[in-house]
This record gives structure tokens, C-alpha cells and sequence, in this order.
């Protein structure tokens, strides 16, 4: 994406730009550093007719203040005359970005806290005469638990969502109420598209879709909504707020959010009016509702729940990550050996590397399909055993050439005297050796807590000491230790490697006397 402006420059008096964000029919918007410190967005308006009565819009909203909306801090002008509208910087990301991990719909606790979040910064719109004219998922953000509607003082020239197709007028058409057609329409667009937004957070889907803006107008203007979708207390809240009709849809966003109170068995007593621009705390879902303190309020947290595509493509990334880490270590083991040379250096070095790749990939392909941290421990030691059985014949298969065959001490201890010529032949062969080796240093470990991507910390030393104490442990039970040297040192870098490579993200932090939603 090709911005005007690149990182550093100063085409605004005050404020230093340090990378684009978004680009569309608008114009372009920035992040930015102020001269005293301040983060800010700073949106460039160019390349639209419109231009002079969106920036009167962005007059009337500069002195609106709400937690629910994005605030606007200032109209400027540049040098060229070219104005910018200063506002809010939003580090946390969008709810179709959110829908997009959540291809059947968020879960209700969740969908509920986003809505009433967008209900409030809507509310406070209408209060002051303002209708957004553009209310879609790329426009609703989540920061700190705190739900954020931005966009509205340039509605009418917003860049396309994920659901690109936009009319030349106002709004998505995804979520364009029909009246918009005809130019007379007032904040029951906002309704409308309100309800559009609750439907697609509860199916995963918009009610009308099409292969052109047109065939989406038209279903907008004259089919109904599929209503099965939506669990059935919704389905009177989205029919009301969808009626083609604006006078037989909600009177305004107080009324919507008295109506899920109402379908979800929690509407207080007296009727709820709109929280005042300094909100009291939000309501409460009724999970774990008895425990909360009164003066708590519910976090959203959005924790990402992963579609086979974003797996496939994590799995892809991590085993090529593998891959390096694994010639890495290979590479500084040998380093610190003083063993960097020779054909036999070179030779042992490659199978530390395919042993090491090989155990890798046995841990991450199972792990990635185990999301849940807890589930069927002895199940899945049980898979692991198997899969290290399979790395312990590679790891046979590799040293075939280079190691002499050698009795096990099993064997020894048994009274068997191996012969030279039938060394296989014996109780304990090699190759059942290896195979038990790994199977059972596969076994013995949970290694699908290396790949938790919630686990505490990116990194840590815990498993790989475990990895080494097991290899250690086997051995010195399996003791030809020109062979088995290598093992464990295969299941030291594994334990690394598996962690550098596997997807973490960084768990929230303990707030004290509130609720966080979570969805997996």
C-alpha cells in the first residue's frame, strides 16, 4: 500500500508521521508522534467532492467526549492547504477482524459486551443530533477492554471493510438500511445497521449477501432476513431492528439494548436509559453475575479462535522455522564441541539436524490440533509415544552406517553373549533400542504445553531442563554412549526449538474484581 507520506516526515506542523495505517477513497490515515510525545492518528481528507461537508461533520464532533467513541482532538491544515483531521490513535483491532476468527458467530457473553459497548458511543451520537451513516465491524474497535466507535465525522467516505462493496453516497452496503436509497433517513439507519452488526457477531455471516452492490441493495430493499440462524431469544431484538419499514424498528439504541435485557432474563425493574457521557459501570452478564463486586466492570478480552486455514498456515511457518532453528543449534553444539570439521564432523552434524527436525515436527503437527490445555492427558502420551517410536527408527535409520552395532545392556545383564555375526539376533536389538529410547522420552514429557500459545512466558528453561534430565536418565539406562550422546542432545534442542517457533501471545493481565469473557 503506497502512502503520500512516509515515516518521518512533518507535513503537519506539530506532529511527526511515523508509518500509514489505512488508504481509501478518503484519503490516508497515519500514526503520529506530537512534538511533546502525544500518539495520535491524523487523518489526511483529499479525493472527494464531499470533502467540505464531511470536515463540517468533523467540526460538530471535535467537543464530543465519550469512552465509547474515538475522540477527535483538532481540524488542521497543512502547508498546502490540504486538511487533516487529529484524533484518537486505536493500538486495538477491529471487530471484523475479531468476526474474521470467528467464522460461526462470537459467543453471547461476547457478542453482548460488544454490542452494548457499540450502543453507548451510538447513543451519545444521537443524543446530539449526530447520525454515523457508516456503522460497520471496521469501524468498532476494542482497546483495553474498552469498545471504541470511531469514523463518524467522515461517514460518508469511509474506506471499505472486509465486506468491500461501498456506495458513492453513504455507508457499506452490507449494512445499509433501504431508506438510504431515497436520501430521507435519520438515526434509524444506525438501528439498522446496529442489527446487522448483532446478527452477523451471532451466525458469523451478514443477513444479505450477493455478487454485486446492487443484488445486495436490492435484498436490502425487498427480501426478508434468514432469522433461523440467531438463537431464538434474538431472533424479535434483530427482526425489530431489521424491519424494512424505519418507523416499526426500535425507537433508538436505549430501546434495543432494553430489548436483549429483556430476551436474556436480565432487565432490571425500572426502565434504563442511555449511560451519560461518564457512564456508571456496564451491565453485567449473568455469568458469575452474584460474585461481583458492585463496582465492577466486564473486559472484553477477544482471545483469537483459530480456523483450519490460520492453522495450516501457522503449522507451515513453525516447521520452516524449525527447519533453521534446528541447523542453528546443530551448528553452535558442534561449535562449542570443537568439532566444526572433518568429513565425520560434518556427517554427525547432519543427522543431530534431520534428528532434530524430524522430533520437532512429531511435536508441533499433533500440538497444533490439541488447542485445548486441558484434555486427554494419557491420550495424548499415548500419540506421543507413537510418534517418538517413529522418530527413534529415523534416528536408527540414520546412524545405521556410522555406528557399529553394539549389545544393549539388557542383554549383558541377562547372560546373553552376542555374537558378532548375529548381534541382531539378541533379546534387545538396536533398533528396538532406539525406538524405545524416544518413545519413551516422548512419552514421559508433556511437550504440548511447549506450544501453547497462552503458555506464561514465550520461552523457558523449565522444559528444556526437563528434556535434559529424561535424556540424561535414558541415557545412562541405554549406556552405548557414542550413540545415545546425540539422543539427548536431539531432545535438549527439541524442547528449545519447539518454543521459539510455536505462536504465543502474551495472556492478559490479573484484574482484580472483574470479569473477563473469554472464547476459545
Amino acid at each position: 500500500m503506497k502512502f503520500t507520506y512516509s515515516s518521518g516526515q512533518r507535513p503537519l506542523d506539530g506532529f511527526t508521521l511515523k508509518r500509514g495505517i489505512g488508504r481509501g477513497g478518503f484519503g490516508e490515515v497515519y500514526f503520529a508522534v506530537s512534538d511533546g510525545g502525544k500518539e495520535v492518528a491524523l487523518k489526511l481528507v483529499r479525493g472527494n467532492g464531499d470533502s467540505a461537508i464531511e470536515l463540517r461533520g468533523v467540526a460538530h464532533c471535535l467537543n464530543l467526549k465519550h469512552p465509547n467513541l474515538v475522540a477527535l482532538y483538532d481540524l488542521r491544515k497543512d502547508a498546502e492547504g490540504n486538511p487533516w483531521v487529529v484524533m484518537e490513535y486505536i493500538s486495538g483491532e477491529p471487530l471484523n477482524i475479531v468476526l474474521a476468527r470467528h467464522p460461526d458467530g462470537l459467543p453471547r457473553e461476547l457478542a453482548r459486551e460488544w454490542f452494548l459497548g457499540l450502543a453507548r458511543g451510538i447513543g451519545h451520537l444521537h443524543d446530539h443530533g449526530i447520525v454515523h451513516r457508516d456503522l460497520k465491524p471496521g469501524n468498532v474497535f476494542l482497546e483495553n477492554g474498552t469498545v471504541k466507535v470511531g469514523d463518524y465525522g467522515l461517514s460518508k467516505s469511509m474506506s471499505t471493510s472486509q465486506r468491500s462493496a461501498q456506495t458513492m453516497s453513504v455507508g457499506t452496503v452490507h449494512y445499509m438500511a433501504p431508506e438510504i436509497s431515497t436520501g430521507n433517513y435519520n438515526k434509524q439507519i444506525d438501528t439498522y445497521a446496529a442489527g446487522i452488526i448483532l446478527y452477523e457477531m451471532l451466525t458469523g455471516h451478514v443477513p444479505f449477501e450477493g455478487e454485486s452492490a446492487g443484488e445486495i441493495l436490492m435484498k436490502h430493499l425487498t427480501a426478508p432476513p434468514d432469522l433461523s440462524r440467531l438463537p431464538a431469544e434474538y431472533i424479535p431484538v434483530v427482526a425489530k431492528a431489521l424491519a424494512k419499514n424505519p418507523a416499526q424498528r426500535h425507537s433508538g439504541m436505549a430501546e434495543m439494548v432494553r430489548a436483549i435485557e429483556i430476551a436474556e432474563g436480565q432487565a432490571p425493574a425500572r426502565p434504563v436509559a442511555m449511560p451519560a457521557p461518564v457512564p456508571p459501570p456496564a451491565p453485567r452478564p449473568a455469568v458469575a453475575q452474584a460474585s461481583l463486586p458492585r463496582d465492577s466492570q466486564p473486559v472484553l478480552t477477544a482471545l483469537p479462535a483459530e480456523t483450519p486455514r490460520s492453522k495450516a498456515r501457522e503449522l507451515s511457518s513453525s516447521m520452516l522455522l524449525a527447519v533453521l532453528f534446528s541447523l542453528l543449534g546443530a551448528l553452535l553444539w558442534f561449535t562449542a564441541l570443537g568439532r566444526g570439521r572433518g568429513p565425520d564432523a560434518a556427517l554427525d552434524m547432519g543427522n543431530l539436524f534431520l534428528l532434530t527436525v524430524g522430533a520437532t515436527w512429531a511435536v508441533l503437527i499433533p500440538a497444533k490440533f490439541w488447542t485445548s490445555r486441558r484434555g486427554n492427558t494419557w491420550g495424548r502420551r499415548l500419540v506421543m509415544l507413537g510418534l517418538g517410536g517413529v522418530v527413534g527408527l529415523q534416528a536408527y535409520w540414520l546412524h545405521g552406517e556410522t555406528v557399529k552395532p553394539t549389545m544393549l545392556p539388557f542383554a549383558e545383564v541377562a547372560g546373553y553373549t552376542p555374537d558378532q555375526n548375529t548381534i541382531h539376533a539378541g533379546p534387545l536389538p538396536m533398533e528396538v533400542g532406539y525406538l524405545s529410547y524416544y518413545a519413551v522420552a516422548f512419552f514421559a514429557l508433556r511437550w504440548w504445553r511447549m506450544t501453547d500459545r497462552r503458555r506464561a512466558v514465550r520461552f523457558s528453561f523449565a522444559p528444556v531442563l526437563a528434556a535434559a534430565f529424561w535424556g540424561l536418565l535414558l541415557y545412562w539406562v541405554w549406556q552405548d554412549r557414542a550413540v545415545w550422546g546425540t539422543n539427548m542432545v536431539v531432545l535438549v534442542l527439541t524442547s528449545a526449538v519447539v518454543q521459539m517457533v510455536s505462536p504465543w501471545e502474551q495472556p492478559p493481565p490479573p484484574l482484580a474484581k472483574r470479569l473477563r469473557l473469554r472464547c476459545a
